[in-house]
């Protein structure tokens, strides 16, 4: 993964909660996610991105869209800013709505 690189490469999707004990986010429920990587190999990689995932208590993982962002100004808001940074930092980051994807 490329940190010195000023690419992020966002991938949007969904994944249900997996974690038995967690306050925030209940067993079995879908969520949208995003995961931010410097790793300009993504696609290729993909399995292991889904293992960090998994890792971090989630699993049903689908990706259905990728965005690349070159300026962190580019985006709109505190948590993708901070998501951004920690990608920067970490090679990696994810974020996760807080409200369960529901079907009408």
């Amino acid at each position: 993964m490329d940190r010195k690189s000023n690419t992020v490469y966002v991938l949007s999707g969904y994944a249900k909660c997996s974690m038995a004990n967690n306050s925030k986010y209940k067993l079995g429920n879908k969520h949208s996610i995003g995961l931010l990587t410097t790793d300009e190999n993504y696609q290729n990689n993909l399995q292991k991105l889904t293992k960090f995932i998994k890792g971090l208590g989630w699993d049903s993982i689908m990706f259905c869209m990728v965005e690349q962002v070159d300026d962190i100004s580019a985006l709109a808001n505190d948590v993708l800013i901070s998501s951004f940074i920690r990608a920067k930092e970490n090679g990696q980051s994810l974020v996760v709505n807080d409200l369960p994807i529901t079907i009408h």
